[in-house]
């Protein structure tokens, strides 16, 4: 299979922000879980939301946590068909692209390995690209496509300057037709896209981080562990989504600061990578900004695999990613190894140990001041959502 390794599996995830005009103060809602149904999502200071989903109790890997779209990735997504699919766009426009895509150097591991070789003929970083779309279709009904015709932002000026996503239109019994298809056999993303004329829309797909799960945090019995490529993608509308009532079981459009300020409410409902991630967008109140920040990144550096690493410290345990002084220089990424301790309190870390990137298990207090070497924005974990204690009045 292309994307399934002895200890883990490659998947892709989407981080799709949609333009939203409104800017007004924040607020929060009372006690309880992370619960992102009551909340008014226009109360934030970011002129943009975000697509989250709500996965179901019944999910073997993170369940009843709000996350991004994406999955697995399939033997489909990296099928040698797409290229054709490709070609019959244009020959200039597919060429362009895969160009781009590898324009920069090799990436992480996920994207550089070596594969079977009827899994080589396209590069991982259309396959994944194509994964994160198709997953994304899947879970929300969000389409990343544009017309076989439509050649929009693709002309002198690219990849210089970014463009918006397309999502493509459908007839509401087309989506559900084709939702439920692909979610059956991935091979019918294909078949649909030939069916209806559009390609996947992955020249505004930007790299944007590659997470690996630890083995040491995962379920012991029946470890799941996931490669996944995170990719950002703007659209300049709020387009019409609903979860699919399977995997997921809420959906909902929501700013940064929004959801920060729920989760720091409630004390969870997100996982560790989705709360690193959603801290950088902190930096970026508007819009193109953002999408300004991660086009221009993606020309100049790959991402980074962010692999967790846990040490033992007299009266903690903590979690240090890449860039932190105590990261070891070559971890051991296929078997668990007893955790590394140190001789050293939580409260002196900072002093004793100052370049950091690090989490502190418990309290999932996050302690960042350098950046891993790729590029990216520090998370902001000083940010007021973060460190101020939240009201308890309701929306």
């Amino acid at each position: 299979m292309a994307a399934v390794l002895k200890h883990w599996r490659e998947a892709a995830t989407l981080i799709l922000v949609a333009k939203s005009d409104k800017l007004v103060p924040n607020a929060t809602s009372g006690g309880g879980a992370l619960h992102l149904e009551g909340v008014n999502a226009e109360l934030s200071q970011y002129n943009y939301k975000m697509l989250m989903l709500k996965r179901s109790t019944k999910s073997k890997f993170m369940p009843n946590m709000y996350v991004f779209p994406g999955g697995i990735a399939e033997d489909a997504d990296f099928s040698a068909e797409w290229l054709d699919l490709y070609r019959k766009f244009g020959e200039s426009e597919s060429g362009e692209l895969l160009r781009q895509l590898t324009a920069v150097g090799p990436g992480p591991p996920m994207f550089s390995r070596t594969r079977s070789p009827e899994f080589e003929q396209i590069p991982s970083e259309l396959a994944f690209r194509i994964c994160a779309i198709r997953e994304t279709f899947e879970e929300s009904g969000v389409l990343i496509a544009r017309s076989i015709e439509d050649k929009s932002g693709l002309n002198q000026d690219f990849p210089k300057k970014p463009i918006c996503g397309k999502c493509l239109p459908l007839k509401t019994s087309v989506t559900e037709e084709w939702r439920a298809r692909v979610d059956k056999n991935p091979d019918e993303f294909i078949n649909m896209c030939r069916t209806l004329e559009v390609i996947p829309d992955v020249w505004t797909l930007s790299e944007w981080a590659n997470w690996l799960t630890p083995l040491t945090l995962s379920n012991k019995a029946a470890p799941r562990r996931y490669d996944t490529a995170f990719f950002i993608c703007v659209v300049d509308h709020i387009p019409d989504a609903m979860q699919d009532n399977n995997e997921t079981v809420h959906l909902q459009w929501v700013a940064p600061d929004t959801v920060l300020i729920e989760f720091t409410r409630a004390g969870g409902g997100l996982a560790p990578p989705q709360v690193y991630e959603i801290c950088r967008l902190l930096h970026f109140p508007k819009l193109g900004d953002l999408h300004r920040f991660a086009w221009e990144r993606a020309s100049t550096h790959r991402v980074k695999e962010y692999f967790p690493v846990v040490v033992g410290c007299e009266d903690g345990v903590m979690v240090v990613y890449p860039g932190d002084e105590l990261y070891p220089d070559k971890p051991d990424r296929e078997v668990e190894h007893p955790v590394r301790t140190i001789e050293c309190s939580v409260a002196d870390l900072p002093e004793k140990f100052p370049i950091m990137n690090r989490m502190i298990v418990g309290g999932e207090q996050y302690w960042v001041s350098t950046s891993a070497g790729d590029g990216h924005v520090i998370p902001d974990f000083q940010h007021e959502v973060m460190t101020s204690k939240p009201s308890r009045s309701k929306l």
